[in-house]
């Protein structure tokens, strides 16, 4: 069993801890609650259509009990001992998931019924508790008001808790790091047979054992000039035409724990700049990753794969000024819009990166980098990726281009746009004397596929 009773029980200990400091200062606030109800959540519908989206489970749920399928709840009484409600259908239309081999059904107080309207009759009026969860209906039947939906206080203060990981959790996002590397090991096989983003899709799923909806988040698949698409999503079928470069930016998850991890390659039809890029970019990543330690800044760490990146497009030609006016005029902008990273957990985009405090929803990115996804300082515990990218992205430089900027060799951009770009991320644990890159063992960090 992955998770030790152990390891779980501080883990929980961990939870009641955070969910207590969120009911003081949700008190601080002016509202004050007895408890909080976390639900697992509801299915919803497509729109018009009686087929369901498929179910993801409310993270702050999760954190408590990793149990598939929506209607679970877990009651917090304030100073009290949690119970779990595990709700089974019994149901010729549905099927129960299977329940985990863990030990939050040992260690947690645990209740199953089969009917929704027997869990909201055992569960009675909890009036005065907070709901966290997506089904106000749910909320309204068990009396919760209005204005314990989701409350601004606690749940920002729940957020900020969620940044500082449990060796539990850590441990749950190595092994989706290690169930992620698997495929990531199979597409790079099938990269170098040139198989169609399709079939490489395919081939991801299957060896990770998961279906499409399975994954934390849709598997990014790309040849060519599509790596220049940040989110693309289309999976081509037919095979690469030429197939000189290649991107994947695919994870797993593991009892609710996602890993997030890129990697791009150079197939030897790619011109020579482009794999000098490349190696180029896998070494700023690594120099990234080597310098994450508690602590320090994020936005610095960013400004300096900034900066980074635009050392790279005046060195290889690409810009024709010094790295100096590249990052005064934000030229390096057009090639790389996103922010360097974020935090991971039971969220893709894990919560609390853009809180300063406890209390507050959300900080203020600084308007030079208005896409971070964290401004908090890097603390022990956190888990980041580290993501540079550096792509020929047309529709940013369209400005540049109507008006042949003189600050871009435009021959030797169109030389190097058909390949895309370049991204490779790490998912990576701050320690309390540096960083432990939990994904660079079970992905090989290299620009060739063979």
């Amino acid at each position: 069993m992955l998770a030790h009773a152990r390891e779980f029980a501080a883990h929980l200990d961990a939870v009641r801890a955070a969910t207590e400091d969120a009911l003081t200062r949700s008190d601080a606030a002016g509202q004050s609650f007895r408890g909080v109800v976390f639900h697992a959540g509801c299915t919803k519908d497509y729109h018009a259509d009686d087929q369901e989206v498929p179910f993801r489970s409310v993270p702050h749920f999760k954190r408590w009990a990793p149990i598939p399928g929506p209607g679970h709840v877990l009651v917090y009484p304030r100073g009290g001992e949690p119970t779990l409600w595990v709700y089974r259908p019994v149901s010729f239309w549905e099927q129960p998931h299977p329940l985990p081999a863990h030990p939050c059904l040992s260690l947690l107080t645990v209740r199953e019924v089969g009917e929704p309207d027997v869990l909201v009759r055992e569960l009675g009026s909890l009036a005065g508790y907070a709901y966290v969860g997506n089904d106000e209906e749910f909320a309204e039947a068990l009396e919760v008001a209005e204005e314990g939906f989701e409350p601004q206080p606690l749940m920002s203060t729940l957020d900020w808790h969620r940044a500082s990981k449990t060796p539990y959790e850590v441990g749950c996002l190595r092994a989706a790091g290690e169930l992620a590397g698997r495929g990531h090991a199979a597409v790079r096989a099938g990269v170098a047979e040139g198989l169609s983003e399709r079939a490489l899709h395919l081939r991801y799923l299957d060896a990770i054992g998961a279906l499409a909806h399975e994954t934390p988040y849709p598997n990014i698949v790309c040849w060519d000039e599509a790596s220049a698409v940040l989110h693309y999503t289309a999976k081509r079928r037919e095979a690469p035409q030429p197939g000189r470069s290649f991107l994947i930016d695919a994870g797993a998850e593991v009892l609710g724990y996602a890993s997030d991890i890129t990697r791009s390659y150079v197939l030897p039809g790619a011109p020579a700049g482009f794999r000098e890029l490349a190696e180029r970019m896998y070494a700023l990543q690594e120099e990234l990753v080597q310098a994450v330690a508690p602590g320090m800044a994020f936005v610095d760490l960013h400004d300096r794969s900034y900066r980074g990146i635009g050392q790279i497009l005046c060195d290889l030609g690409v810009l024709r000024v010094s790295p100096e006016e590249a990052y005064a005029r934000d030229l390096t902008f057009a090639f790389y819009p996103h922010g360097l990273g974020h935090h991971l957990g039971l969220q893709v985009h894990d919560v609390g990166g853009l809180q300063t405090r406890p209390e507050e929803e959300q900080g203020e990115r600084p308007a030079r980098f208005p896409h971070l996804r964290t401004v908090r300082p890097v603390e022990a515990g956190q888990v980041i990726t580290v993501e540079p990218g550096l792509y020929f992205i047309e529709p940013l430089l369209a400005q540049y281009r109507a008006t042949q900027d003189p600050a871009f060799d435009w021959g030797r951009l169109d030389e190097l746009a058909p390949c895309g770009g370049v991204r490779v991320e790490d998912d990576v644990h701050v320690t309390a004397d540096g960083r432990d890159n939990l994904t660079r063992p079970f992905v090989v960090a290299a620009a060739t596929p063979a």
